[in-house]
């Protein structure tokens, strides 16, 4: 997919939510997430009248209740809020992207020319607002927590439908933060088998190991929440990394590759030396006349591995020694 083509695989995302406090705020998280390696930056652009009644709430893990309007009226962000992000990202030259929430979101994403879109787990079986997105003619990148895989088919099958194919499929596990045992990173060698488009991994787990083994399963995006500081006490913080551990994260990540290889069984150069001092030869046990029959008591195998390789210990046996050999003698062909 062309979105993919400029990054090395996979293309990691760091994801910065609303207005998690002031502008200033969210401006230093842009340069720190660049900084800790984001290939990308994403935001959320919502607007409280359109994404939650008044009546809706969150209930989060401690028991708390929040109104769901009231939290959003808080955190979202305004079209000069994006007009500031766009220009930041275009001066440190990182694209970013956004999860918009109605059409009205859209609309003013556009103006942004983005590369692509995302949408989040809430909207996976919102298929009028996936229509709308796809036939925008952007890459669309779609998170499928909390869903069925008959509930992803409705989505893909709408998404194709509207004539639009660039298609990146992410796992993802809708807790806040979500166990590494919940992981089911399984689940996207299933999107991949049932929708043949790139899977990746939106990861809502507390470290970086769910990502890199992830990574090792063949995901072509990761999105990570970060935070510029826990103490900070931001929106999502309990989920997002700092930039220290997101700088983990990324180099972890980008060694998967790396430590994979090309499935090429042969010698290293690092393992040259070692295979001289770590393999074994065949040494004189004990003193060989010349004349005498090596034995099996006339041999020991000691290193280092620069004389006869054990492997051609019954060659070398029923041999005459060619000239006095003493105790711990390392043995060379000429010997015998």
């Amino acid at each position: 997919m062309k979105l993919l083509d400029p990054f090395n695989k996979p293309l990691i995302i760091a994801e910065l939510g609303g207005k998690f406090g002031d502008m200033d705020i969210v401006e230093r998280s842009i340069r720190a997430a660049v900084e800790a390696g984001a290939d990308m930056i994403k935001f959320q652009t919502y607007c409280a009248e359109t994404i939650a009644t008044p009546g809706a709430t969150f209930e989060f893990e401690d028991g708390s209740v929040v109104s769901q309007h009231e939290w959003f009226s808080k955190t979202e962000l305004t079209f000069e809020d994006h007009q500031r992000i766009d220009g930041l990202c275009q001066t440190l030259g990182v694209p970013w992207i956004s999860t918009p929430s109605h059409p009205e979101d859209v609309e003013l994403l556009e103006k942004f020319d983005c590369p692509a879109y995302k949408t989040g787990s809430d909207d996976l079986t919102n298929l009028p607002f996936l229509r709308y997105i796809a036939q925008k003619g952007r890459p669309m990148i779609v998170s499928t927590g909390m869903c069925t895989l008959a509930e992803v088919t409705a989505a893909v099958e709408t998404i194709f439908s509207a004539g639009n194919e660039q298609l990146i499929l992410l796992h993802c596990v809708s807790n806040y933060p979500s166990r590494p045992e919940d992981a089911n990173l399984k689940a996207m060698d299933t999107l991949r088998a049932a929708f043949g488009v790139p899977v990746g991994l939106s990861d809502h787990t507390t470290d970086e190991l769910t990502s890199v083994i992830a990574t090792t399963m063949g995901a072509e995006v990761i999105e990570k929440h970060f935070t510029l500081d826990h103490a900070l006490d931001l929106p999502d913080h309990q989920v997002s990394l700092d930039p220290a551990a997101w700088r983990t994260l990324v180099d972890r990540v980008r060694m998967v590759p790396r430590t994979l290889g090309d499935g090429r069984k042969r010698i290293l150069e690092p393992e040259k030396v070692w295979r001289k001092n770590a393999r074994k030869s065949l040494f004189a046990a004990r003193s060989i006349a010349e004349g005498e029959t090596v034995t099996e008591d006339h041999l020991a195998v000691r290193r280092p591995g620069e004389g006869i390789h054990p492997h051609h210990y019954e060659l070398v046996l029923g041999r005459t020694a060619k000239t006095s050999i003493d105790a711990g003698t390392l043995l060379s062909w000429a010997m015998v």
